[in-house]
């Protein structure tokens, strides 16, 4: 009788000992998937905060070189009218044009996508809304596929080998030029909405807080 107490004793503390190994060892499953989660979305949120610091700045280049588009533009539609009252067609060398007409040159808004595109690559974005995210790539896109290439496209149009160097009907090349200048500053005002709706949005998400109080 001895030997069956000790042997019922003997599995009570088996079966006992047993189901604690086992709760321990998921205990730290659990904990370090926990430790896991909270390190992700630690990642993720330092990541968009360099994503909320980044686009500031782009607003910010956008807002300083906008205006100055829009008057290229304003410019272009006065010599037009210099050209139109003339009453006949004026030709000339395009390039001679430009001084008046670009002062400060084409002047590139500078936008940068470092900070998203190291973001997507490191910041464990998957553990944010999915819409957030998908707000921001939808903004950085417009400025890549937009503004940037069509400021890319009026470079190319401004200085595309020796024609511009040689005398034509400036008035062709002139619109041709505020078409390039007109559709950049539409795209520069565009972005800079979607740009401001998104940081809204992303700070309403907790996002940028710590950027902005350091």
């Amino acid at each position: 009788m001895a030997t069956n107490s000790s042997l019922k004793s003997w599995l009570a503390r088996a079966v006992i000992e047993g189901a604690l190994i086992v709760f321990a060892v998921v205990l730290g499953f659990v904990v370090n998937e926990w430790r896991e989660d909270v390190s992700d979305r630690r990642a993720a949120e330092a990541a968009m905060n360099r994503v909320v610091a980044e686009i500031e700045t782009n607003i910010a280049q956008l807002e300083a070189v906008v205006d100055y588009h829009e008057a290229v533009v304003e410019r272009i539609d006065e010599r037009l009218a210099e050209i139109e009252a003339a009453g006949e067609p004026v030709r000339g060398i395009p390039f001679d044009e430009y001084p008046e007409l670009l002062p400060r040159g084409v002047n590139a808004p500078g936008l940068s996508d470092f900070a998203w595109a190291h973001a997507q690559e490191h910041g464990r974005l998957d553990v944010l809304p999915y819409d957030l995210v998908a707000a921001t790539a939808r903004t950085y896109g417009m400025q890549a596929s937009g503004v940037e290439a069509t400021w890319r496209q009026i470079v190319e149009l401004l200085f595309a080998g020796p024609q511009v160097m040689r005398e034509q009907d400036v008035e062709a090349s002139l619109r041709f030029t505020q078409i390039g200048f007109t559709e950049l500053a539409s795209q520069e005002r565009f972005l800079i909405d979607q740009y401001r709706r998104v940081l809204e949005a992303l700070r309403a998400s907790g996002l940028g807080r710590e950027e902005a109080s350091q």
